[in-house]
């Protein structure tokens, strides 16, 4: 891990940038804010909350707001045969202040934007990124004549489009890559897959889905009992619940019977 120091935004407004490695040459950068800039920032959460519930236009949405989840993510794919994958590339660094200047408050922008961008690692950068893609989820419904032959959803840069028919897929692609460029943002190509039943359950937001629900992926499995094993209870605790596949309480309660 590499920790560069930057304090050219004054000692209110400081923050660290981390770089981990991810892999090969790949690595995440993250800007850590310090304790004084991460209290500006977390005054901004009461707001851009309140307009991440009043902007969701589709509901194709399952990341970072209330009610939602990466397990009702999955569910809305449940009992198709196929699922195209993609994933948005650079999810925070990609979203610009033009994706919102309209959208939110001069100040916010001032004070959650580092260099242009929502960067990971600020409190509010996950919102924002939200926001900022809701317009690109509207085009994707539109486009895709959402109907329940087509389904889409967005789990923050992973977007999943489900379908019965195999002659969609072309179709689909070309959308997607369109909207994705009119949009200002760039796929990461290396991660678009082709899902098919026939070959298992479909891997959704790291929750497998079949005709029959949800399931823990064997990774999911195998991951909980190495916890468990080296006495990480804490990580095995977040594991069991990933494991569970538990839908958000308030879904739960407006679909009990």
């Amino acid at each position: 891990m590499s920790i560069f120091n930057s304090n050219t935004e004054g000692n209110s407004r400081s923050y660290r940038i981390v770089k981990i490695p991810k892999g090969g040459r790949d690595y995440r950068t993250l800007y850590i804010p310090c304790s004084s800039y991460r209290a500006l920032l977390e005054i901004h959460l009461p707001a851009l909350h309140e307009i991440a519930q009043e902007l969701d236009s589709t509901g194709a949405n399952y990341a970072f707001v209330k009610g939602r989840n990466a397990a009702l993510n999955a569910k809305c794919h449940i009992g198709k045969r196929y699922a195209l994958k993609f994933d948005l590339k650079d999810f925070f660094d990609s979203i610009s202040v033009s994706h919102v200047s309209d959208i939110l408050p001069r100040d916010i922008i001032e004070d959650c934007f580092i260099d242009g961008a929502p960067r990971q690692g600020l409190p509010t950068s996950p919102l924002i990124a939200t926001i900022a893609l809701y317009n690109f989820d509207a085009d994707m419904v539109h486009a895709l004549n959402s109907k329940s032959e087509r389904r889409y959803t967005r789990y923050a840069d992973d977007i999943t489009i489900s379908f019965d028919r195999p002659d969609f897929q072309g179709a689909i692609r070309a959308i997607v890559v369109s909207l994705v460029r009119k949009h200002g943002l760039a796929l990461n190509s290396r991660k678009t897959k082709l899902l098919d039943a026939r070959n298992g359950r479909l891997i959704i937001s790291g929750i497998g889905v079949d005709h029959d629900g949800l399931h823990p992926t064997r990774k999911t499995v195998k991951k909980f009992r190495a916890a468990m094993h080296q006495g990480n209870l804490s990580s095995a605790r977040g594991l069991a619940e990933w494991a569970a596949c538990k839908l958000p309480t308030a879904y739960q309660d407006n679909n009990h019977d």
